[in-house]
């Protein structure tokens, strides 16, 4: 299995000493090549899983692995080479261009250099060509719009080369066409 969640569970700290659970032993087993969504209304806790198996945030109970081993076993940048995340929204300031930004992506694969590699630049490339923003490469990130924001962050996500790309909200700030394709 790529992906196992095993009776996971996340409380987020209630006033009075309670917990107010976000999710409650949550199993799940995902398969390399699967696509999947997870649909629910707002606050069911869909961001925070996301955020478990990223490991911003650590399970109160359970287990997550990835391709058996538990991520908790992973250095962040062995994480990073294995787990692309989108995030639900993109910063509101980014001192980068786009190309920078996509750019980004690779950092996790190359310890003690910074994006030099003929590789890298190609998977950067392809990555914004394969979500329309490469025509964007040399603009500031701050001056596009919501939808170019959002292409330009699952293109960092794919620059990555994850094994497990996982994108919390995706088409949240897209046009129409960019949700279809």
């Amino acid at each position: 299995m790529l992906l196992e969640l095993e009776r996971v569970s996340f409380a987020y700290p209630a006033p009075a000493g309670r917990r107010a659970f976000a999710l409650s032993d949550v199993s799940l087993e995902l398969a390399g090549g699967e696509m999947v969504g997870v649909i629910g209304p707002n606050s069911s806790g869909k961001t925070t899983l996301i955020r478990l198996v990223a490991r911003v945030l650590e399970p109160a109970t359970g287990e997550i692995r990835l391709d058996g081993v538990p991520v908790r076993r992973f250095a962040r940048t062995d994480l990073a080479r294995r787990v692309g995340v989108v995030p639900q929204s993109a910063p509101a300031e980014c001192p980068f261009n786009v190309g920078e930004l996509v750019l980004m992506g690779r950092y996790p694969h190359g310890p003690g250099r910074y994006f030099e590699s003929r590789h890298d630049r190609a998977a950067a490339r392809a990555a914004m060509e394969a979500t329309g923003v490469l025509e964007l490469a040399d603009l500031p990130f701050d001056h596009l719009s919501g939808g170019e924001r959002q292409r330009a962050f699952i293109a960092r996500a794919l620059a990555q080369e994850p094994r497990l790309l996982v994108l919390d909200e995706p088409t949240a700030h897209l046009d129409l066409r960019y949700q279809v394709e």
